[in-house]
């Protein structure tokens, strides 16, 4: 690096208004970051010639100098822009000389990391002013350092150049943030109507998404903290959108049901995040963007796998959540190769991110509403298929209740009845048989007989219809008499393990588990074939769980889908206890009833 080079100089006439600089200057890397002016102005050898129209870097905690002359032939105010808004630091050191002997040096310093209002042209766009003299020969330093991307456009231009050219970009970004504007207001309003968690965490995801294109055009500092430059940078917003991007996904695409181990890995995303946030607040700001571009393609895989996982078990609005990551991975990947100098810098690779922001933007909305429809659709064929079973539920009901009575008719004629009969004949014998008073005790003791009978019928359909000693003995008791009853039949053995959960729940809801386990008895006793049985019921955190096994025929899956009139009712009562059921296969035979309801 010894030799020196020699510098070109750039005229500066009346033939046009705007001068690329591209290969016309020298450039100089300080590692250490301690280079002053003083330490380069008398030394060119120092300097390398450019070998890139820009200079494009990548990341790099480096400082970098930019020497180049410059020559005004035309009494014109002239500006140094530099289009990379996103610079913390941007120094101009423009050498001229008023006369022979005097040599003026005029200091501009700009740049992201200084509060917006010290600029000396008030945009968002890096503008310094040069201060020529009228033929006079300028040499100009830069001086350029950076929290992410080393990338430095140069052009030298007038003013008006400047904003007349910026038309067409403003307009873009006008656009762009109206767009996402107007697809924040929609969606919030519709979040407020539905209150979907999905909505909410989409709103929040594009809004930290258009903070950090925000970030990259200048705007963030210009509008939203224009005093407060310490927080403008791209690890803020950028961690902030994934953690709402990760949020939208899980939420959108329910993947705690569908995908509940690749979900997991969701948490490694946060803790980069995290990571970055803690590293941006404690300096090391560099370090935490070189992070957040690994979190960018971690997260764009992770979403792809979860998208493809969520759209193989047949959730067709995953279909567009791939669609507008995959718009937003080809946005952001065409914006990296440009920051890498991979691929030249124009307009659509400049714009590549906003492109890809904004079409994802659309096609998650557009998902969302089609999610809605689609909720709504099951959600009618679901009324339509609840309307069709309390129907047949309404009419097997009137079905039961009609084979109730005549049920109770039939024990009440036939056993009370009779007995009732009998008793009457018993006293009319009694009437008649007065002279003999051996004969009349006999018949006294009989009737007695027949009269304990009698109220023991009573007590048995009494029982039957309501178990009043539910109510006196407590739920574990009566389920132990209940069982005690099955055994008695000489049907089946039985094995019980039963905790005590008495008072855990109302007694109406206690009356639907006794309920329950006797229809799932009956259903044992009169189908299932079996000749030994095992209940087991204990008691879980907040929830009690029933375990009824038998070693009989099994059930059908047609049966265990739909059932009879018995299935129907357990399901209606473990509806009201918020409870849930699962009919399984017992090997080598027979049927497991798992039970699971809340206190």
């Amino acid at each position: 690096m010894g030799q020196t080079t020699e510098l070109p100089v750039i005229e500066l006439d009346y033939r046009q208004s705007n001068y690329s600089v591209g290969r016309n200057m020298l450039m100089l890397e300080d590692p250490t970051n301690a280079l002053q002016l003083s330490n380069v102005e008398g030394k060119p050898e120092l300097f390398r010639p450019m070998t890139q129209e820009i200079l494009n870097v990548g990341p790099s905690a480096s400082t970098f100098w930019l020497k180049l002359r410059v020559v005004s032939k035309m009494q014109q105010e002239w500006f140094l822009h530099v289009r990379a808004p996103f610079l913390k630091q941007v120094d101009l050191f423009t050498e001229t000389r008023p006369s022979y002997d005097q040599i003026e040096m005029h200091i501009t310093n700009v740049g992201s990391a200084l509060p917006y209002h010290d600029r000396p042209v008030l945009t968002n766009q890096t503008i310094l002013p040069l201060n020529l003299i009228r033929k006079d020969t300028a040499t100009i330093y830069l001086r350029v350092r950076s929290n992410s991307i080393i990338r430095v456009p140069l052009e030298i231009s007038t003013l008006q150049h400047i904003y007349e050219n910026s038309q067409e970009n403003d307009i873009a970004h006008g656009f762009y943030f109206g767009l996402i504007a107007a697809l924040i207001i929609y969606n919030l309003f519709v979040f407020i109507s539905i209150r979907e968690r999905s909505y909410l965490y989409y709103v929040f995801y594009i809004f930290c998404v258009a903070m950090n294109i925000s970030y990259i055009k200048g705007h963030f500092l210009q509008f939203m903290v224009p005093h407060f430059p310490q927080a403008n940078h791209s690890n803020y917003s950028g961690s902030l959108a994934f953690i709402f991007a990760l949020l939208f996904t899980n939420s959108f695409l329910n993947t705690s049901y569908y995908c509940p181990r690749l979900k997991k890995l969701g948490w490694l995303i946060v803790v980069s995040c995290v990571a970055i946030i803690v590293l941006s607040l404690s300096g090391y700001l560099l370090l935490g963007f070189q992070l957040n571009w690994l979190t960018v393609g971690f997260f764009l895989i992770y979403s792809n796998l979860i998208g493809f996982a969520v759209l193989r078990q047949g959730f067709k609005p995953a279909k567009y959540y791939l669609m507008a990551f995959t718009a937003l991975l080809a946005g952001i990947l065409i914006f990296m190769m440009k920051d890498m100098a991979v691929i030249p810098e124009n307009w659509f690779t400049e714009g590549s991110y906003q492109i890809g922001s904004g079409l994802e933007a659309i096609i998650l909305s557009f998902a969302l509403a089609n999610k809605l429809n689609t909720y709504k659709r099951e959600k009618e064929v679901t009324q339509a298929e609840a309307l069709a079973q309390a129907k047949l539920f309404s009419q097997q009901l009137i079905g039961s209740q009609e084979s109730e009575r005549k049920r109770v008719a039939a024990e009440l004629h036939d056993s009370l009845g009779q007995s009732l009969g009998m008793v009457k004949n018993k006293v009319l014998m009694i009437k008649r048989d007065t002279e003999k008073p051996q004969l009349r005790e006999k018949q006294l003791r009989d009737l007695e007989e027949m009269v304990t009978d009698a109220i023991q019928e009573v007590r048995n359909i009494s029982y039957n219809l309501r178990p009043l000693h539910l109510e006196l003995l407590g739920i574990t008791q009566s389920l132990h008499s209940l069982l005690e009853d099955v055994v008695e039949t000489g049907l089946i053995g039985l094995e019980t393990d039963i905790q005590n959960f008495d008072n855990l729940l109302t007694k109406t809801n206690e009356m639907n588990v006794f309920r329950i386990v006797q229809e799932c008895f009956n259903n044992i006793l009169k189908h299932a074939q079996a000749n030994a049985a095992r209940i087991q019921i204990s008691k879980k955190d907040t929830m009690i769980a029933i375990r009824i096994e038998d070693n009989g025929v099994g059930i059908g899956p047609v049966a265990t889908e739909k059932g009879g009139f018995g299935m129907i009712g357990i399901r209606e009562r473990l509806n009201i206890l918020n409870g849930q059921i699962e009919i399984l296969e017992n090997k080598p035979s027979g049927t497991i009833i798992n039970i699971q309801i809340p206190f």
